[in-house]
């Protein structure tokens, strides 16, 4: 399991408001971010945790369940640092890790691909060539993955997020083929399905439109960057919130071994 037992054991000691993972089965995992007791040491020290959990995953030999939780606990330190970068790392390095496996840890890798793509989202000054580079082919992998091991609800999700990124860079064609896809793997999910298909035809006529729009100064330039894009930080009263939020759609429901 990702975030071990005993860690939210210790978390639970310490906080009165704690509530317990609820579990569908024996094998389900549900992702929480977890959130150490050394989380109230500041910044510094969490990236230093962070960085030895690292360097204790890449010393470790073989497969190894604690080599993921390795990369997973890192990354964890990382978010409660503010780190987004190095989880992003983090988690694509967990998902590297996990695809040397094969089939056996092909969801896993999925969904470290996916948290990586939302850890690089949250960036906010940052190389846009080198971090869009990154979060497309995260997602592209993600998506390509959850269709494979047919976690469609996964895979529609991941295709919503790149959908999202390709608004941001305003690659508007992409952007509607990526909710198109979203709809189709949304098949079983009415609500989720005609939000996507609204997207679709909400674009197609922006695309079809859009020198008429310009020209009536309905439609502005920035209108297609994600502006409403919500930075979590550690200042916010429900940042903890926001980052269980972040992550709940990236879970794994079922592991299929």
């Amino acid at each position: 399991m990702g975030i071990v037992a005993s860690l939210l054991r210790r978390y639970a000691a310490v906080s009165p408001d704690y509530e317990p993972i609820r579990r569908c089965n024996e094998q389900a995992e549900e992702y929480k971010v977890m959130f150490f007791e050394e989380e109230r040491l500041g910044p510094a020290a969490l990236e230093a945790r962070g960085d030895r959990c690292m360097a204790s995953g890449r010393r470790r030999q073989r497969w190894n369940f604690a080599i993921s939780n390795d990369y997973e606990d890192a990354a964890c330190a990382y978010i409660l640092a503010e780190n987004w970068r190095k989880a992003a790392l983090a988690f694509s390095e967990q998902a590297v890790y996990e695809q040397q496996f094969g089939d056996e840890r092909e969801l896993n890798a999925a969904s470290a691909l996916l948290r990586s793509a939302k850890c690089y989202a949250q960036i906010e000054e940052k190389d846009e060539g080198e971090v869009a580079a990154a979060t497309k082919q995260a997602l592209e992998k993600a998506i390509a993955l959850f269709v494979k091991k047919n976690d469609l609800h996964l895979a529609a999700i991941s295709c919503v997020e790149l959908a999202q990124f390709y608004m941001e860079h305003q690659q508007l064609q992409n952007a509607m083929d990526s909710y198109q896809q979203a709809a189709e793997y949304y098949s079983a999910d009415r609500r989720c399905n005609r939000y996507c298909r609204f997207k679709v035809n909400l674009l197609r006529f922006r695309l079809a439109n859009e020198e008429m729009l310009r020209a009536k100064g309905v439609l502005l330039p920035e209108d297609y960057k994600r502006r409403f894009q919500v930075y979590i930080k550690s200042s916010d009263p429900d940042w903890r919130a926001q980052v269980r939020n972040l992550f709940s759609s990236t879970s794994i429901t079922q592991i299929r071994m």
